[in-house]
């Protein structure tokens, strides 16, 4: 399970994860306040083709978060984890229980200036259908936003899930945007919330001629001069195995510990109390070096270390 981003940006992820966001955070904030009024009209013209009845969808708030923050709300809301380009998972919707009651009743064809009460119990299948179903509009409006405005989901998107196998979902940590879209008719609200990680929502969306065309120091506009010059100290390390408490406590000065198997190609590089990098260690001539493989993700090394007892 590899949920790092390509090899080819290291550097956004890097800076992410040493300083706990992508850009300056008013830059994301505004390109996020962008696209959350793109996405309203759009997704309101998507869903409303397969609705028998309109509803209306509007911007509600904009705020910057955590990529865990995607699943903060009621335990019957339905999430859907959707892939981008250059993400696993570039967007997240989240619909609330109240504008699932909203979408079945439209649906089926339900009066839309009846108040429609939330859903207080576990979603069915059929309310799960529903919005999986509708799911598919949202992430085609969100591809369909104009030039370099679409997020590149991958379509068709997974089903929506809800409930154990929501809160079981596992999200890499990182910085998002969150827009929080109203959904609703004459006389009930509910909101769809799209959850994204900043850097995808600041990516280069260009073709690969544009991109190429452009200076190549564009990207550095995103963090001060300062800050890009500032230097931090670099840290390798490598498990060294497993040892109980017992034989931990009687280990004695100049006692030699055997290196386990594998143990070089697994060692990782950190800063400032960041791991940034799984990489292997090696020798060149006299000198010992440290050969990156890849970023670290958290979650893959997580799940292998499990998996190897």
């Amino acid at each position: 399970m590899n949920t790092t981003a390509s090899p080819a940006e290291p550097r956004d992820l890097v800076i992410e994860r040493l300083l706990g966001d992508t850009g300056e955070p008013a830059k994301v904030h505004a390109a996020a306040r962008r696209l959350a009024e793109r996405s309203a009209t759009a997704i309101a013209a998507a869903v409303n083709e397969v609705l028998p009845s309109p509803i209306f969808v509007e911007v509600a708030e904009v705020k910057l978060g955590r990529m865990a923050d995607a699943k903060a709300g009621k335990n019957n809301q339905a999430m859907c984890v959707a892939a981008t380009r250059t993400s696993p998972d570039g967007l997240v919707m989240t619909f609330d229980p109240q504008a699932i009651a909203i979408l079945v009743n439209v649906m089926f064809g339900g009066d839309p200036d009846r108040e429609v009460a939330a859903i207080e119990r576990e979603l069915s299948s059929i309310e799960l259908g529903v919005v999986s179903l509708l799911i598919q509009d949202v992430a085609r409006a969100m591809n369909a936003q104009g030039a370099n405005g679409g997020l590149g989901v991958k379509l068709p998107v997974p089903d929506a899930m809800t409930s154990t196998v929501m809160k079981k979902h596992v999200f890499r940590d990182g910085p998002s945007a969150r827009v929080v879209l109203s959904v609703s008719t004459a006389v009930s609200r509910g909101t769809l919330t799209l959850t994204l990680p900043q850097r995808v929502l600041v990516e280069d969306r260009r073709d690969k001629s544009e991109a190429e065309a452009a200076p190549a120091t564009e990207w550095s506009s995103r963090f001060s001069d300062e800050l890009m010059r500032s230097t931090v100290r670099l840290e390798a390390s490598m498990p060294l195995g497993r040892m109980t408490l017992g034989d931990l406590s009687v280990l004695e000065l100049g006692q030699v510990i055997e290196l386990a198997e594998n143990t070089q190609s697994n060692a990782v590089i950190s800063a400032r109390g960041k791991t940034l990098f799984a990489c292997e260690f090696g020798k060149l001539g006299q000198n010992y070096t440290v050969r990156i493989r890849r970023p670290f993700d958290a979650t893959e090394e997580t799940i292998e270390g499990i998996v190897a007892g």
